[in-house]
């Protein structure tokens, strides 16, 4: 039953039912609406080769294990889209992001993907650029792809902003995901070197690198409260350069070296938390603390400002539909597809998963109480002395006592406040600054200002309620959270940490992990970051494929995909890219950014199969199964880009520190839509002259 509250409509339910309703909807997609594409509209054969053994150069294309492929199609596509726009959605409320979700995953997202798979997997493993040139005609393939080119380097942007945000300052945090690159490189050794991609060899990698991880995990924590915890405790601009190296190698390396086993541990990782939190939220059966709807939904909100349409459904992003997956489906994976029948299970299969990840981070996220939410998921300013103006809140009692406490002034406190050497906290007294900083300070400054902390704790994780309430945050259950968890975990930005809090607070419901809430916490953590690493890995490669092509244009030799030099180049350019965006943006800069540019791909990708099935399936009227979703998702996209640029990227020009962010943002979203809208109604003049003109089935191949 649901009720109203000051916050918005409430609801009388616990999670587990709406967890139920999911799980049944997703079965009958599958089970019924996916095999309808496969046979129907798409109509599989195995008869067909396929590019995995026509070009076979055990470097790109290779026959893959099925569920190996899986493995990597799903860890690719599944990165931080699925677990943080869920998570920031949920400021409107529960219900439309559950609906959204639930319903666009089925009629939309999967749809779009087993398409685009079948679709290049027929045409020789083709990049979508090179399919949409083929389909549209050259002047609209050549827009198409330089706007993959921009949507891919601001998606990998928007995804890696997350992983940065959640790792940084966490010593705990970056041993254990630091510490899964040599694993996957062990795993890519045994499997192919010591036992030549035998099932066996699979089996055994398997079994070692799951092992290998928990024992980081559990080591994380010690590590962390050791004398080597500096040497893995680092800023953001460090982790986004150790992302951007690691990026780079990773797209530079033949597949089989790093980028499939790393993924196929992690899709063992991912599928292994998901199951755990169906399982969690089904027994804990927690109650859902978020409103229904809430008073954000005609915008002002903490975190994203425009209203629900159309930026609940530009935020959710790959939750739903993606349009960074039709990049590794006609990237990595058509070149890795052993049989045709194979794609059904890969692409729509992997995508209802995807869109389970998204319900269960709405509901983890929904079932912390709103204030602890907001608390995480913003930054306040904070002044360094109260006064009447900051209506009592501030660092400080007065400037008295925060000059009082240089005595407890650290080297990391002064880098943190931006103090030079000899100068004194009085000099401060009139500035404000980011909650997030201001919490990163040390114990003994604060405990000199009469907060509850240990003076001598690496982190002050033990501020009670009224020391939140001093500094101006309003917070319920976040102090004991933060104690349980052994981290600061109020402004940090960015979803991230706001999800792991949620999840772990699941996962500590369980019979006799009550006091785990820290290992639950930072498994969190490490199971996000390696969601998030093994789509910027995938990324980075299907942008350097794509960045191969335009530099092929200029030089033939730099096109070839075994040309190193044109890998090298190609690779660094987009790691130049989307650290960029990264370095000089944040959440709530590249969020919306990236779920316009993404969701503006996805219509990019259903123009293109609704071309390909409209001139190829037994029935014309069967390309509705994408005209629909492009018919819907082209309006709420497009109404994003241009709210976006109105409401978010034009008043930062108008601010000194960010007017050259602000217009960088503005101009590539408008060229996004822009040129997204003329692949629009390009395809529109296609789909006309197709109708007028004879239908065209596909051919049957040949038994062989």
């Amino acid at each position: 039953m649901a009720r109203d509250s000051s916050q918005g409509t409430t609801f009388d339910m616990n999670a587990a039912w709406w967890l139920l309703t999911a799980l049944a909807v997703l079965a009958v997609g599958y089970r019924y609406y996916s095999a309808f594409l496969a046979a129907k509209v798409l109509c599989l054969d195995d008869r067909r080769r396929t590019p995995a053994h026509e070009h076979n150069d055990g470097h790109n294309f290779h026959p893959t294990n099925k569920w190996v492929l899986f493995g990597h199609h799903f860890a690719a596509i599944t990165g931080a889209g699925p677990l943080i726009g869920p998570v920031l959605a949920a400021q409107f409320g529960f219900l439309p992001g559950f609906l959204w979700i639930l319903f666009g995953v089925v009629l939309g997202g999967a749809v779009h993907d087993f398409v685009i798979l079948v679709a290049s997997t027929r045409r020789g493993g083709r990049s979508l650029a090179e399919i949409a040139r083929a389909e549209l005609g050259p002047v609209l393939g050549t827009v198409t792809a330089l706007a993959i080119l921009f949507i891919i380097v601001i998606a990998l942007a928007g995804l890696g902003n997350v992983v940065v945000g959640a790792l940084a300052e966490s010593p705990w945090g970056v041993f254990t995901v630091g510490l899964s690159i040599p694993i996957a490189l062990l795993m890519g050794l045994h499997i192919y070197v010591n036992r030549k991609g035998s099932v066996r060899g699979i089996r055994e990698a398997s079994i070692a690198g799951v092992v290998l991880l928990g024992i980081s995990l559990v080591l994380g924590e010690s590590i962390a409260g050791s004398a080597y915890a500096d040497w893995f405790r680092h800023s953001r601009v460090t982790l986004t350069l150790a992302i951007a190296v690691y990026g780079f190698v990773a797209s530079v390396l033949p597949v089989w070296v790093l980028l499939c086993p790393r993924d196929y541990l992690s899709s063992y990782l991912k599928i292994g938390t998901i199951a755990l939190l169906v399982v969690g939220i089904l027994i804990v059966n927690p109650s859902i603390e978020m409103p229904a709807v809430t008073e954000y939904v005609h915008g002002g909100g903490p975190i994203i400002k425009g209203p629900l349409f159309p930026f609940v459904f530009i935020t959710i992003a790959c939750g739903a539909i993606s349009g960074f997956h039709a990049l590794v489906a006609s990237g990595t994976t058509p070149k890795m597809v052993d049989r045709e029948s194979h794609t059904r299970p890969i692409a729509y299969g992997s995508m209802l998963m995807e869109g389970l990840v998204g319900i269960t981070a709405l509901i983890a996220a929904c079932v912390m109480p709103p204030e602890d939410y907001v608390a995480i998921n913003t930054d306040p300013k904070v002044a360094m002395v109260a006064s009447v103006a900051t209506k009592g809140a501030g660092l400080a009692h007065s400037a008295e006592q925060l000059a009082s406490a240089d005595s407890a002034l650290t080297a990391h406190d002064r880098r943190v406040l931006g103090l030079e050497s000899g100068a004194s906290l009085g000099s401060v007294a009139g500035q404000s600054y980011p909650a997030s900083k201001v919490l990163a300070l040390s114990s003994g400054l604060l405990a000199r200002l009469d907060y509850s902390v240990d003076p001598s704790a690496p982190q002050a994780t033990t501020l009670s309620d009224a020391d939140f309430a001093r500094l101006g945050i309003s917070v319920k259950d976040l102090p004991a959270l933060s104690r349980s968890a052994g981290e600061v975990v109020a402004a940090r930005t960015g979803g991230g940490v706001s999800l792991a809090v949620g999840m772990a607070r699941v996962f500590s419901g369980l019979p006799g992990m009550g006091t785990l809430l820290a290992y639950w916490y930072h498994f969190a953590i490490m199971f996000e970051a390696l969601f998030i690493l093994t789509t910027i890995d995938t990324g980075t490669r299907i942008g350097r494929f794509l960045m191969q092509e335009f530099l092929g244009r200029a030089h033939p030799e730099l096109g070839r995909s075994s040309s190193r030099v044109g890998g090298v180049l190609a690779s660094g350019l987009i790691v130049l890219g989307w650290a960029y965006f990264i370095l000089t943006g944040n959440i709530t800069t590249i969020w919306p950014m990236f779920g316009v540019a993404n969701q503006l791909l996805a219509c990019t990708a259903l123009c293109v199969g609704t071309t390909i099935v409209l001139r190829e399936a037994p029935k014309r009227h069967y390309a509705l199964v994408t005209f629909l979703p492009l018919c819907f998702l082209s309006t709420t996209t497009l109404a994003g880009g241009v709210e976006s640029v109105r409401r978010i990227y034009l008043p930062m020009t108008e601010v000194a520190a960010t007017r050259t962010t602000g217009w960088v943002n503005a101009i590539v979203t408008t060229f996004l839509v822009v040129g997204v809208t003329c692949v629009i109604l390009g395809s529109a003049r296609r789909w006309l002259a197709q109708i007028r003109g004879p239908a065209v089935a596909i051919d049957a191949p040949a038994a062989s």
